[in-house]
């Protein structure tokens, strides 16, 4: 596969662009990701450079290469062969992304054949879309037997403001996504969780599914219920809350659901949904370092000369990291396993029919 990643931290930002994409000739798809100050700019001058290109960028936390994590530069990957795609962007998310499903028909319509196919996704956070747009997206994918990774757009880690952007055009109520065909081999997708399971298991009794909110946990005030296992009052809830998130369990899967805060009537609130009846298990940290070796070597046996990789990797994952001296030591280990590949760190993560949080995912392209 043809494809080159280039970065820049110049502050001026035509200067910037030139540098990022300095070794792009002509581009058959172009992922970028910067923070949130520049990002507009950064598209609108993308896109005059590479008119021609599929052009999807995202802001973020921090934007990962081999070389390390950039918190404040333009990180750009553009892809010149390789691969066959096709892109667009569903609308307002937050209500109605089914309005737009005829984009994703479109894009899967022009394959010949979608082996060796999946779809790449960023959606705008803090609206709560996630759920909405996967279940749009599968609802076409799922027939063609097309996988989904992807993420929700990111910022400086205080819930302010997000966006992604699509052929130049900049959202706030939006899914771009690209339906990528590896034309040399299989892609790879790969979860990686750093919280292990306790002994505290509940069951969703009452819940608020489309606010994100569990009131009832075993038929009892869902924040008490939380708060005893962890043995503390519902008041001195909030300090473990970034620490401890909850796991829900489907089949012999658990997909992690980051905490927001304790609302009222002692109910929790999450940045993923809670159904009726889910099953939820208390996590927490596991040995991080030791996680992310397996996940290492895991990638250097099943795939051990990858020829492109893309990573999600959470937001409060890559706080948690740099708040211990880690994220760029992070950044330039899965360079050992992945080669020269390109990341982002937003407010979720998403694999298929599931959205979730704190989590790592990964594309391996053979």
């Amino acid at each position: 596969m043809n494809y080159k990643i280039g970065k820049s931290s110049k502050s001026d930002l035509q200067q910037a662009v030139s540098e990022a994409t300095a070794e792009f000739i002509s581009p058959k798809l172009i992922l970028f990701f910067s923070d949130v100050e520049h990002f507009e700019k950064y598209s609108e001058a993308i896109k005059n450079k590479f008119s021609h290109s599929i052009i999807i960028g995202s802001s973020s936390f921090a934007g990962f290469c081999k070389d390390g994590a950039y918190k404040s530069a333009l990180l750009a990957m553009g892809i010149e062969e390789g691969i066959e795609c096709y892109a667009d962007v569903l609308e307002e998310v937050d209500r109605y992304p089914l309005k737009y499903i005829d984009r994703i028909n479109k894009c899967v319509d022009k394959f010949r054949d979608t082996t060796n196919t999946v779809c790449f996704e960023i959606s705008s956070a803090l609206i709560s879309c996630e759920e909405l747009v996967l279940s749009t997206l599968n609802s076409v994918l799922a027939k063609k037997n097309i996988p989904l990774f992807g993420g929700s757009a990111g910022d400086h880690g205080r819930a302010e403001k997000t966006m992604l952007s699509f052929n130049g055009k900049v959202y706030s109520n939006a899914c771009a996504f690209v339906i990528i065909k590896n034309l040399g081999g299989k892609i790879r997708l790969y979860r990686e969780n750093i919280y292990k399971p306790t002994q505290h298991y509940f069951t969703a009794t009452k819940v608020d599914v489309r606010n994100r909110i569990v009131y009832e946990y075993n038929n009892r005030p869902a924040a008490k219920v939380v708060a005893e296992a962890l043995n503390t009052t519902v008041e001195g809830l909030p300090r473990y809350l970034d620490s401890y998130p909850l796991g829900r369990i489907i089949g012999s899967d658990m997909y992690i659901t980051a905490n927001q805060m304790v609302t009222q009537n002692s109910g929790m609130s999450y940045h993923a949904r809670v159904y009726n009846n889910s099953q939820m298990v208390l996590l927490e940290p596991d040995d991080y370092k030791s996680v992310i070796h397996k996940t290492i070597e895991q990638v250097k046996k099943e795939v051990p000369k990858p020829s492109l990789a893309i990573m999600i990797n959470c937001l409060a994952r890559s706080i948690l990291f740099e708040k211990d001296g880690y994220l760029n030591e992070f950044a330039k280990e899965m360079g050992t396993a992945l080669g020269n590949y390109i990341g982002f760190a937003g407010y979720g993560e998403q694999l298929n029919q599931q959205h979730f949080n704190q989590t790592m995912v990964l594309a391996v392209f053979e």
